[in-house]
């Protein structure tokens, strides 16, 4: 068995690009207590090592290694001999099994992500009294003098061995999987989102060839290096052509072109949705083929007035769905760029104060962030081109598919926030299902509504337009009682619908970037208490001191865990000891200041930076959290009371106690040392 280093260098263990390594996710409080949850149910004492033979974890030593490494410990046979079976699964690619010098059987599993390599061994008793036999012989021929067997043998035979090992293959490999899934896509969100600027692509739009260029530039930069294409419209023959290209498969590529007849165009432009295409009739692509494997066509408009203004070739294997779904964003983000470009044209050249009110309205609603001011933006611009008085935006909710009001606009008040329908249920409803909009000019005479007018409505006549993206229903805009009080006609169907486009790729965009800003919370959070994580504090830290130095005052730094906390968890069991930490991470909360930086440390202890505040004044503020603690009353999950909390506390301030980040965080854990050793529920500050 390889010489086991200490698990701590790993938590510290980063990449270049200053993501987790394979060293720092299996090290992690969430991974070891994971692999030692596995070990209970296969019975197989596990440990990893990374490909240089490192030690990761362990989540218990075997008897019989422990009984070599303590009696023997200069003797070479074993652990020697596992080395190179332990590490032959990364060349294999696959699970193996077998017998240690000592006979204990072994399974070692290879582990990969991010092109890091790992193996993972586990190791259990004897296959057989036989193999037992022998380990006794061994025993007495190396001069062991102890034995550990204390019970009744249990032997592990080798084909359930086996078995176990496949199976702890297949869920290890599928968890590393998901993570690094998560890990590339949130890289490619993170590359799209700082390549996709709006100033940008403004003064692009004037010309052509540049914004194509940047789309070439952009999807190879997202998606590495690839085949692109951009096709567009030659009115002479009626045929998309090839621009420009590049990539491997450029040559391939400039020759490309299809006329606006064929099918596959026209599917594009019935549908509004991108195409891919296998085994295009192209000569040159046969010889281009690698390993007799097809290369695929996709193909992703970009539409201008309900036209295909170009069309975007990406050629190669078949594109994953998420990367599908970054390039539809940045399809989407080109069109309504060249078409506030070409409704700009519009104003000019006609003087036309509709498409210029679309322009302006498309415009206010580009660089908006905030969800909510968003959509209530969209819903204000919309009631404003039809002059309206009353509106509201309807949102699918996919867990329930129900409508919900996420916008409204009403001068008296009355709107429905918190309506929900169905498809097919009311106006909206009925617009969800069909993915029509509908123009009312007399509710009480439309044949299709057919209902007396509400009280709450001025005028009988409205409008509901479906929010479209990617040709799905994915909300509906409502809007009534023009301020003339007459009725909406077609002309205010037409603007609206102009408009609505626009507003669907700003939506889009915004579910794009909340989902972005979730995953940014994520990376920096405690998962089970909701507080910062130590990532975060150290970054916080160091610009805390670095805003000593420029500005002269002093921050103070403290450090708490909960007395007796491992008593919690004995006496009431893990969950009740999760309650304690959520209980606490409130308290704490509602007792600092909004400007004060709550982190969880690791298990029970946190700490909390006080910015721009001495001592004296970060003393009373710890007071009153101790204060706060003890007032809170806490249940076990079974009802049983348990003692009231309290809190041993260190505390110091910077420069004043500290000339360093180290020195301050080790004077902060002498401190909340001697607050321990003083009896506990103490603050103690140097």
């Amino acid at each position: 068995m390889p010489q086991e280093n200490s698990a701590s260098n790993a938590l510290t263990s980063k990449n270049k690009k200053g993501n987790k390594t394979l060293k720092h996710l299996l090290s992690s409080e969430e991974c070891v207590e994971y692999f030692k949850s596995l070990s209970k149910i296969t019975g197989f004492d596990l440990s990893i090592y990374d490909e240089n033979g490192n030690h990761i974890l362990t989540t218990k030593e075997n008897p019989i290694c422990r009984l070599f490494k303590s009696e023997l410990p200069n003797f070479n046979e074993c652990p020697g001999s596992c080395k190179k079976p332990m590490f032959e699964p990364l060349r294999l690619n696959e699970p193996i099994t077998y017998k240690c010098y000592s006979k204990v059987i072994n399974f070692s599993i290879p582990l990969n992500y991010l092109k890091e390599k790992a193996v993972l061994v586990g190791r259990n008793g004897f296959t057989s009294y036989e193999d037992f036999l022998e380990f006794l012989k061994i025993a007495k021929k190396t001069g062991l003098k102890e034995l550990p067997v204390t019970t009744s043998l249990n032997f592990a035979d080798v084909s359930s061995t086996k078995n176990t090992s496949h199976y702890v293959h297949k869920a290890i490999s599928y968890l590393l999987y998901n993570l690094q899934e998560k890990h590339k896509l949130t890289e490619k969100l993170g590359r799209f989102t700082s390549l996709v600027d709006v100033t940008i692509l403004e003064k692009l739009s004037s010309n052509t060839s540049s914004i194509y260029r940047y789309i070439i530039d952009t999807i190879e930069f997202v998606l590495g290096p690839t085949s692109v294409a951009i096709l567009t419209l030659d009115n002479q023959t009626s045929t998309y052509k090839t621009i420009s290209a590049s990539g491997k498969y450029k040559d391939i590529l400039i020759g490309l072109s299809f006329n606006s007849e064929n099918t596959l165009i026209q599917k594009i432009l019935s549908t509004k949705a991108p195409m891919f295409q296998e085994e295009l009739i192209v000569e040159k692509l046969m010889t281009a083929r690698t390993a007799g494997k097809p290369e695929i066509l996709h193909l992703f408009p970009i539409f201008i007035a309900n036209s295909i203004k170009a069309l975007i070739g990406v050629l190669g294997r078949k594109i994953p769905g998420e990367d599908i779904k970054i390039i539809n964003a940045l399809r989407d983000y080109i069109q309504v760029t060249l078409e506030n470009r070409a409704l700009h044209l519009a104003i000019e050249k006609k003087q036309d104060e509709i498409l210029t009110s679309i322009y302006n309205s498309s415009k206010s609603i580009a660089p908006l962030l905030n969800w909510e001011q968003l959509l209530q933006t969209i819903l204000e611009k919309s009631t404003q081109l039809l002059k309206a008085e009353k509106g509201s935006l309807m949102l699918l909710n996919k867990e329930t598919s129900e409508l919900l009001v996420e916008a409204k606009k009403s001068i008296d008040g009355v709107a429905k926030e918190n309506m929900k329908l169905r498809p097919g249920e009311k106006i909206a409803g009925r617009v969800l299902e069909s993915g029509e909009s509908l123009l009312v000019k007399d509710v009480e005479k439309d044949p299709r509504i057919n209902r007396k007018n509400k009280n709450r409505y001025k005028t009988k006549s409205f409008v509901s337009v479906p929010i479209k993206i990617e040709n799905r229903v994915e909300g509906v805009i409502n809007i009534s009682d023009k301020i003339t009080g007459e009725v909406f006609d077609e002309n205010d169907l037409k603007l609206i619908q102009s408009f609505v486009p626009n507003a669907a790729i700003a939506i889009e965009r915004g579910v794009l970037y909340k989902k972005i800003k979730e995953l940014k919370k994520i990376s920096l959070t405690d998962p089970l208490t909701g507080t910062l994580n130590r990532r975060y504090l150290n970054s916080r830290l160091a610009e805390e001191i670095s805003h000593v130095s420029r500005y002269k005052q002093s921050f103070s730094f403290l450090m708490l865990d909960i007395d007796g906390f491992k008593n919690y968890n004995d006496t009431f069991g893990h969950l009740t000891g999760d309650r304690v930490l959520k209980t606490l991470a409130a308290v704490m909360t509602t007792s600092i200041r909004n400007i004060d930086i709550l982190a969880r440390f690791g298990g029970d202890e946190f700490v909390i930076i006080f910015p721009r505040t001495p001592k004296s004044e970060a003393v009373n503020i710890a007071n009153r959290l101790m204060e706060n603690v003890e007032k809170f009353h806490i249940t076990s999950q079974k009802g049983d009371q348990m003692d009231n909390l309290t809190v041993s506390i260190g505390l110091s301030s910077f420069p004043d106690d500290a000339s360093s980040l180290t020195e301050l965080l080790e004077r902060t854990d002498q401190a909340l040392y001697l607050a321990k050793k003083g009896g506990r529920n103490k603050l103690v500050y140097l």
